[in-house]
């Protein structure tokens, strides 16, 4: 099972829309393809994109950020809602798990290569 945060950390993020990000966090590849942002991605690349991905996707539509962004460590690939700094708070997937943070401290830590 995919570690996520809690509703409440989440309305740091979202607002309102916290239990609507949980859910998405939850919800499988097909019930993600199923929602309109989910269908526009798979659309919209060549090669079928990961579920990580789509969902990534779907959250960064709710929460208005400014896209979906990564880079890889050494420890593996790092997924995050760009929330416009290296240092702000955004939603970040790392590992096997969703968690609030910043995804700057994660390149830092565990050193982002090319």
């Amino acid at each position: 099972m995919i570690r996520s945060p809690t509703i409440k950390a989440l309305r740091q993020l979202f607002g309102a829309d916290a239990a609507q990000a949980k859910t998405l966090l939850k919800m499988s590849r097909d019930q993600l393809l199923r929602t309109p942002v989910g269908a526009a991605r798979l659309a919209e690349c060549y090669h079928a994109p990961t579920t990580q991905d789509i969902r990534m996707e779907c959250l960064n539509a709710l929460g208005g950020f400014h896209g979906v962004e990564g880079f890889t460590t050494r420890r593996g690939e790092c997924l995050y809602l760009n929330a416009g700094d290296t240092y702000t708070p955004t939603l970040v997937r790392y590992g096997s798990s969703y968690r609030i943070g910043c995804w700057g401290d994660i390149a830092g830590r565990h050193g982002a290569t090319a």
